[in-house]
């Protein structure tokens, strides 16, 4: 059965570079062959890392390249007994996460955001809706036609 993850999620990250995954998203992962999810780079921005049983789920077709590349960067990342995942230095360092991270689910994979970069991206993005409706708006025919 496909996974989909949902939700926004606020963890700690610890000084060992753990964070747990939400338990609603371990529970989707039960039952599949590896204990944990495999952990690659984000296609955008470098701001966050994403997270999927299968790193290839989220690639569009015909992208071989592009998942020769990822899965070369992914890691497997194993769940201990909290269901924490050890995210790797070179992962913590290039997102540059401080001690609170967001979970962020995107369907099939979810992100890792340090929880400020995630607050600002997200008021980006509210703000670019805004002005895009804005645009709309202000073209629009007036309510009941023109006078």
């Amino acid at each position: 059965m496909p996974v989909s993850f949902r939700g926004t999620f606020e963890n700690r990250l610890d000084k060992k570079g753990r964070v747990s995954v939400p338990a609603d998203f371990r529970a989707q992962l039960k039952g599949q062959a590896f204990d944990g999810i495999v952990a690659f780079p984000s296609l955008r921005h470098g701001s966050k890392h994403r997270a999927s049983i299968d790193a290839t789920n989220v690639l569009p077709d015909g992208a071989a390249r592009l998942t020769k590349m990822l899965l070369g960067q992914a890691r497997d990342l194993a769940f201990d007994g909290e269901g924490r995942i050890v995210l790797p230095d070179t992962f913590i360092a290039r997102l540059g996460l401080g001690e609170k991270v967001t979970i962020v689910g995107q369907g099939p994979y979810f992100e890792i955001w340090d929880t400020a970069a995630h607050a600002a991206r997200e008021q980006e993005v509210l703000q670019e809706g805004l002005d895009a409706a804005d645009r709309i708006l202000a073209n629009a025919p007036p309510i009941g036609g023109a006078r």
